[in-house]
């Protein structure tokens, strides 16, 4: 294994590599990661290039070198500098007097000697005072708990003896503060609360403290008529930031590439409860997961909105925007006249912009082209920036050539710090692979001013080139009987560009049971036989068991892995045959391949598909599909639906001799669990014959499973019991109630 810690040319990885952010060997998290800046989209109509949507993330937090945590507030520093920076992404506005705008920077540049100058005698007036409203967008959320303003030369720390005007301080004022949460608005608008009012201001340096609390957005709304001065308006807050987000760079891996696993170091500051992190990922095809779109030809912007709601929206500086919609979907391609290939300007032309062309059908057709012709047709940030105002579409997360954002990791993705170089530890990626690119987000969020998680490295594993561009794989028959052994074929098809890839010899079967037995085993190149050997009779208890050119490698409870020679051709199939039984509606037989000649836990996992015509092995097989078409359903075996969820229940022996000769000193109780989704109460008690229960024997939750449970005939105080008869109760609770099944154990001496 290879430790990653700068990205290097991946087409020449040999191994599996370690990609490592963060802490003491990792990539530094300023560095974003990968090697494809991080795009942020803003209001669906610009992008940002940044890692730290609205600035609020500490890379260098007080003894935590090379961690990342939420920003905690400086009660020293004004919040409202670099509130409208493109990494805050803030603004502040006027939304009642237009003239003013240009100098409202001016309150939040620190700066002693500029201010926004209302005096009567300055001849700057262009409205009236009175009623004067100044919008603030922190672009973020902040703990707030100070406001500060004045006028030039009106506090120490900011003298200007040029602008004497401390006594031009505003006399009157209201200032009002939302949180910025979606709850806190109505159809977009801040419903804004009143935090202080002041109708008689005598201090030329207004310096107020509230409760702490959240705050966004604030405004400063003027009750007074008289001119005023104000140099500088300061925000100050305390503790963390209630949400930040780092997203990483994306990583380019040069070629398609399988993910492992996932893992990252996580330490909370304060109440535990009262903070909270969220890791996601995605992975694309393309280096850019955001879509530029245009107005199709035909199609007529037009403004939804207005009135009170659309005038509140302004107030803010378009911080929500108003409402933009089309008539149909705005798309994705390019004019046909800035396209280079002909034929792809002609169907641009004639079918994509033609306006007697639905623009269903057109989105469609597109979709349908390569991921190479849609990367010549499609519009990028600099086409999306040459277009006239009016053409312009919305910027949209692309769903064509990315995944969506995973569900969050669980805490099981939680290592310490040695275990983060390790590959396999952590848990599996779920953005699906092979993917040439990846993109991974860390979400924070607190309840409590002093509550925050910091994340001190985060790694992830993966293997360039993989091992097939796809494998496809089905199992049949696709119905059985509940609990009942059953011969499943198993087919595996080899999708590859030859000599691209690495090839395969190992394949991994998730299975409900323990299999009880494995069959024949076929390598096949269309109907030629190119290996051959049969498992059927031959024990697999103790693998790994060797048979020909082929061997079990393992037998878990839960599933098994072969070897076989490495299928690296396009076309090439492998046929596996196993006994085993299924307890569940709809359970599915996962399937991975590995390359044994890495040193590595990553797999790639089969896409369920049409593989082969497998009733010519004896097995039911109803699919009409061409070959190699993806069905989701194929890698899926149902049973019956029933109402029975305790089933295969024995006791073994029937008759059990606890005397300690070695000889049936213990009984088995076996049972299945059957249709059951999600863990439910299961209890194993054993009672005598006077009804007193003897032993609680299992308490436990538990899924659809097979399940052994042993007893060495001693009751709960550990004496061992009387010979005779002991009824064995074995009970289920289950949505639709409580299920309960009684065997009879017998002793003898």
């Amino acid at each position: 294994m290879k430790l990653l810690v700068l990205i290097v040319v991946w087409p020449l990885f040999a191994q599996a590599e370690v990609v490592i952010v963060g802490g003491e060997e990792g990539l530094p998290w300023q560095s974003g990661g990968g090697n494809i800046s991080a795009s942020i989209i803003r209001a669906g109509s610009s992008i940002e290039k940044t890692n730290a949507p609205g600035g609020v993330i500490d890379y260098a937090p007080p003894n935590r070198p090379d961690w990342i945590v939420p920003q905690k507030a400086d009660t020293t520093r004004n919040i409202a500098l670099g509130l409208d920076s493109i990494l805050r992404g803030g603004a502040v506005n006027s939304p009642n007097n237009v003239a003013i705008r240009g100098t409202l920077p001016n309150l939040i540049d620190d700066d002693g000697n500029t201010a926004l100058d209302m005096r009567a005698e300055s001849g700057t007036q262009s409205a009236q005072v009175l009623g004067l409203i100044l919008d603030f967008d922190l672009g973020a959320r902040f703990g707030l708990n100070r406001f500060k303003f004045f006028p030039r030369n009106g506090d120490s720390e900011y003298p200007s003896v040029e602008f004497p005007f401390q006594n031009e301080f505003l006399r009157g004022f209201e200032i009002f503060v939302n949180d910025g949460l979606p709850e806190s608005q109505f159809e977009g608008t801040p419903i804004l609360q009143t935090v202080f009012v002041e109708t008689q201001n005598d201090n030329s340096v207004v310096d107020l403290k509230i409760t702490p609390q959240y705050v966004r957005y604030v405004r400063l709304k003027v009750l007074t008529s008289a001119g005023f001065d104000i140099a500088e308006f300061q925000v100050f807050g305390t503790g963390y930031v209630p949400e930040a987000s780092y997203i990483s760079n994306i990583f380019d891996f040069g070629d398609l590439a399988l993910l492992g696993n996932l893992r990252w170091v996580e330490e909370s500051i304060g109440d535990p409860t009262l903070s909270s992190v969220e890791i996601r990922t995605r992975s694309g095809n393309d280096p850019q997961p955001i879509e530029f779109t245009k107005v199709r030809p035909g199609e007529r912007i037009f403004r939804e909105g207005g009135g009170a709601a659309a005038d509140e929206r302004e107030l803010f500086g378009g911080w929500a925007g108003a409402g933009t919609t089309t008539k149909n979907p705005e798309v994705p391609w390019k004019w046909a006249e800035d396209i280079e290939d002909a034929t792809l300007q002609a169907f641009v032309e004639e079918v994509l912009d033609n306006e007697d062309v639905d623009v269903r059908e057109a989105v469609r057709q597109y979709g349908d082209l390569s991921l190479f012709e849609r990367g010549l047709i499609e519009l990028s940030q600099s086409d999306y920036n040459s277009l006239k105002g009016e053409n312009k579409g919305k910027i949209l997360d692309d769903v064509r050539n990315w995944s969506g954002w995973s569900p969050p990791y669980s805490v099981d993705g939680i290592v310490s710090q040695s275990d983060l170089p390790i590959d396999g530890a952590g848990e599996p990626i779920t953005s699906p692979g092979p993917r040439q690119y990846f993109q991974f987000s860390i979400n924070f969020g607190s309840e409590d001013f002093d509550a925050a998680v910091g994340i001190g490295g985060l790694a992830f594993d993966v293997v360039s080139p993989p091992y097939a561009r796809e494998v496809m794989a089905e199992i049949a028959p696709r119905t059985a009987e509940i609990g009942v052994s059953t011969r499943f074929v198993y087919s595996v098809l080899n999708k590859s560009d030859n000599g691209v890839q690495r090839g395969f010899d190992e394949f991994e079967v998730s299975t409900p049971l323990r299999v009880d037995e494995i069959g024949r085993l076929r390598i096949l190149d269309g109907d030629i036989v190119l290996h051959e050997d049969d498992f059927s009779g031959v024990s697999i208890s103790s693998p790994p068991v060797e048979k020909g050119s082929f061997s079990v490698v393992s037998v878990r409870d839960d599933g098994f892995r072969v070897r076989f020679p490495l299928i690296e051709n396009d076309g090439v199939r492998l046929e596996i045959e196993f006994e085993n039984g299924v307890l569940r509606y709809g359970t599915n037989f996962v399937g991975r391949a590995f390359n044994s000649s890495l040193e590595t836990t990553i797999g790639q996992q089969a896409v369920p598909g049409n593989v082969a015509d497998l009733s010519e092995v004896g097995v039911v097989d109803e699919n009409i599909q061409p070959l190699g078409t993806s069905l989701s359903t194929n890698l899926s075996v149902a049973v019956p639906i029933s109402d029975v969820l305790l089933a295969n229940i024995y006791l073994d022996p029937p008759i059990f001799t606890p005397n300690g000769d070695g000889l049936n000193d213990i009984v088995t109780i076996g049972y299945d669990v059957t249709n059951i989704a999600k863990p439910s109460p299961v209890k194993v008690k054993i009672f005598d014959l006077n009804g007193d229960m003897i032993l609680r024997l299992v308490e436990e939750e538990s899924m659809s499973g097979r399940y052994r449970k042993e007893w060495d005939g001693r009751d709960t105080n550990g004496r061992l019991v009387s010979p005779g008869h002991y009824p064995v109760v074995i009970s289920l609770e289950a949505g639709t109630g409580t299920v309960s099944e009684v065997q009879i154990a017998r002793i003898a001496y």
